[in-house]
């Protein structure tokens, strides 16, 4: 009896096969699934095949699809928005599979206000800027991260350092500003990008850098003028002015006083220091 119905067993199993219910073919793949790139998943040994989505509705071809030979489903280019899961469905048979996209590593590049990075003086400011450009083959929500390392390692909003972010639709920029600037900010800064995804069938690009070198340089000698105007005689208003002439882009004002016989003057009864600010001189 036990010998009959193994026999059955193995008849069953036999029919089975042959006419299509149960297979043991798979789905095989072709390429990298990298946002951007040919991606090809092909419908075991079928030969006539329907791809499904996860909801059941039929995969039809329709200009970055393909579907081919009845059996292969083409992504050309893969995008963010194809993942997902695939069912490849022949007969009474269906495959399963995953398409994780990941996202293509980004371009970063470095860019800052200063109109000659070689000639950067202490006391200024400036402000560099990180674009993130986000590829055109990602067309789903995405998060981008940046962080800013310096000299003496990441870089966070502190009493002279400011970072500010503005995202668009395919550009992120992350500014650093250092204000004002010392001459132990020289060095190497460096911006690192990523972009991510809550979707679990999206996975995040590998990190990208872009590399900004500054050379913060000590502050030229002052030049300082003096000049005079009014009528000397005595009773009349007569005024001495002290012009200090200071380089472009200064934030720190420099300390300007004026003295008699070696003594600090200071305003009396008849006498009045005022400072001005004019252009890139200071005036007392």
């Amino acid at each position: 009896m036990d010998f009959q119905f193994r026999l059955f067993h193995i008849f069953l199993l036999t029919f089975l096969l042959c006419h299509g219910v149960i297979s043991s073919s798979n789905i095989t793949v072709i390429g990298n699934p990298v946002a951007g790139q040919v991606y090809t998943l092909l419908c075991g040994n079928a030969t006539n095949a329907t791809w499904k989505y996860s909801n059941g509705t039929t995969v039809m071809s329709n200009g970055k699809i393909i579907v081919s030979n009845n059996r292969n489903l083409t992504f050309n280019p893969l995008l963010t928005s194809h993942g997902g899961n695939y069912t490849c469905m022949s007969g009474n048979t269906s495959n399963n599979i995953a398409v994780i996209v990941e996202i293509p590593q980004p371009k970063t590049t470095i860019s800052s206000n200063a109109i000659n990075t070689s000639m950067v003086y202490s006391g200024t400011s400036i402000q560099i800027v990180c674009t993130v450009h986000i590829p055109s083959v990602v067309d789903t929500p995405v998060v981008v991260k940046t962080f800013w390392i310096g000299t003496q390692g990441p870089i966070t909003n502190g009493n002279r350092t400011n970072v500010t972010t503005v995202q668009a639709i395919l550009v992120h920029n992350t500014t650093l500003q250092i204000s004002p600037l010392n001459i132990s900010d020289s060095g190497m800064y460096q911006c690192v990008a990523n972009i991510s995804s809550n979707n679990v069938y999206i996975k995040a690009s590998r990190n990208s850098s872009a590399n900004f070198p500054l050379f913060v340089q000590a502050l030229p000698p002052l030049v300082v003028t003096t000049s005079s105007y009014g009528s000397s005689i005595a009773g009349s208003v007569y005024s001495l002015v002290c012009t200090v002439k200071v380089v472009d882009g200064l934030v720190v004002a420099p300390d300007v006083g004026w003295m008699k016989d070696s003594r600090p003057l200071v305003n009396g009864s008849n006498i009045t220091t005022r400072r001005t600010v004019s252009g890139g001189n200071s005036t007392l």
